[in-house]
């Protein structure tokens, strides 16, 4: 899994090279990332966290209790309940999007080209969200049968979709030929785990009754994790709403920008929170809180001594990583600089939101979901304000910023509440540890500071070789700093770290 996760982010991360490259920044590039906003999000709330939640652990009772036959009759009944509603919500978006599209792209109604298109693009998406909610829901059912390796690699099938119409089709059909690499992108990701469902034993049956208890139970659960997971989303949303208002290039800006903050949430924090997650379970049923302080005490301390350097890292060499992934084409310079700007406003909130994933699942293994759902809605509203503040002297840099304030704010009352909930969660050792972090992460950008004073050429415009050249040794001498930082600092995270990774 974890190597699919790498594969997926690096094929994405292509992806949106090729984007880049054939179609850089335009007004046409802008209406098609704010049309596939509305079918994203969906698939973010639906289609993958919320329904993984509710159904693997209610298949897995079935299956362990009441045989086989019964978890695939729940399944089933689950598959044809998702197909009806979520081909319900396709239909209703199709519908109506003449009319909710202009209240969201409120900076494209001076532009009614623009708005059109994005009407257009937006009705051609839905019907993503109906195949890749079917896709989430096979993955469930296939992780839940031991079977992790199709569904791992499955998403890449996504990002090969779009690579694959953007070349093939952007000549005849432009900006289109990307929705519909999005909707067969979807179904790609769906055929690509048919065999290893029908291998499992999978016969699909029509079965429909809501009054099955599995159902309930599974929709009950589904209720709660889109709850709480929708405030980030809508986070999203809101500030593409606020972005529409800004230049042309300022949407597409922010989403290159997160492209590259997603690498490094991906492989530490969320992969760090997935395991933690049953942890937490198992320790909260034993009623053992001492063991839930250490947990959480050590999961903040891993992401603070991996993210914080990771952030500052990420500022230090923006703008040649940008120009080297995406500055190709149709991608200029000037599209670099905005796409750096936003990943500063971003970077600042990179170990908050890794954070974040840790001390939400620590509320939910206490079996809490309101908590959680009522600082993630604050923190909505900070993100709001924050965005009215922040958009005029700051453009869409103001917008990144505003969403890493929020995320900050949501981390400090979330570790506030959670520590009078547990009575002390080793404060003072988080934040020692947090110290020491930002000490190294200082420490690794005044180096690689000092190594492009060095290695700055004497022409205004490096080559690709010169800028390649120089990531690998800023990575290289940053990442030496750190541990060297560390080792000097006798840092516990750096001594659990280095022996995981060298031991037998």
């Amino acid at each position: 899994m974890s190597i699919g996760t790498l594969v997926s982010r690096i094929t994405g991360l292509v992806r949106l090279q090729v984007i880049a490259y054939i179609f850089g920044y335009s007004q046409a590039t802008d209406a098609f990332w704010l049309a596939f906003s509305l079918p994203n999000l969906l698939r973010a709330l639906l289609a993958e966290g919320a329904l993984s939640s509710g159904f693997i652990p209610v298949f897995s009772e079935y299956y362990s209790l009441k045989g086989e036959k019964e978890a695939l009759r729940l399944a089933n009944n689950i598959l044809n309940f998702l197909f009806i509603i979520t081909g319900f919500i396709v239909f209703l978006g199709m519908l109506f999007a003449p009319l909710y599209i202009p209240l969201i792209a409120v900076g494209f109604r001076a532009n009614p080209a623009q708005l059109k298109l994005t009407i257009y693009l937006t009705q051609l998406m839905w019907p993503f969200l109906l195949f890749i909610s079917i896709a989430a829901l096979v993955m469930a059912i296939l992780n839940c049968r031991g079977h992790f390796t199709t569904p791992a690699f499955a998403p890449i099938f996504f990002n090969l979709s779009l690579i694959l119409f953007a070349v093939a089709l952007m000549p005849s059909l432009g900006i289109y030929s990307l929705a519909l690499g999005v909707v067969f992108g979807g179904i790609f990701q769906l055929i690509v785990q048919f065999p290893s469902l029908v291998r499992k034993g999978f016969k699909y049956q029509f079965t429909l009754c809501w009054k099955d208890e599995g159902v309930k139970k599974v929709f009950r659960l589904v209720l709660p994790a889109i709850l709480g997971s929708v405030t980030l989303q809508v986070s999203v949303l809101i500030t593409r709403v606020f972005a529409s208002t800004l230049p042309a290039g300022s949407i597409s800006g922010l989403q290159y920008a997160m492209r590259l903050i997603q690498f490094p949430l991906g492989l530490f924090p969320i992969a760090l929170s997935t395991v933690i997650f049953p942890h937490l379970s198992t320790l909260a049923a034993a009623g053992d809180r001492e063991g839930i302080k250490k947990s959480v005490s050590m999961g903040i301390r891993m992401l603070s001594f991996l993210l914080i350097p990771s952030s500052v890292g990420l500022v230090m060499i923006r703008k040649e990583l940008i120009a080297v992934l995406f500055q190709h084409g149709a991608f200029s310079l000037q599209d670099t600089i905005i796409t750096g700007q936003a990943l500063v406003g971003y970077s600042f909130g990179l170990f908050a939101m890794g954070a974040v994933m840790i001390l939400a699942r620590a509320f939910y293994s206490l079996q809490d979901v309101i908590t959680p759902l009522k600082v993630f809605i604050a923190s909505l509203f900070v993100n709001i304000a924050l965005n009215f503040f922040l958009i005029g002297p700051l453009k869409h840099q103001g917008l990144a910023l505003a969403t890493s304030l929020s995320v900050i704010f949501n981390m400090i009352v979330l570790i506030y509440l959670l520590r009078r909930r547990l009575r002390g969660i080793d404060g003072y050792v988080v934040l020692k540890s947090i110290l020491r972090s930002c000490v190294a992460a200082f420490l690794m950008g005044t180096g690689i500071y000092f190594l492009s004073i060095l290695f700055v050429p004497q022409k205004l415009e490096p080559s690709l070789l010169w800028m390649v050249l120089y990531i690998g040794l800023a990575l290289i001498s940053g990442m030496g700093i750190v541990a060297l930082v560390s080792y000097l600092m006798k840092m516990e995270e750096f001594k659990i770290l280095f022996t995981y990774m060298f031991k037998k």
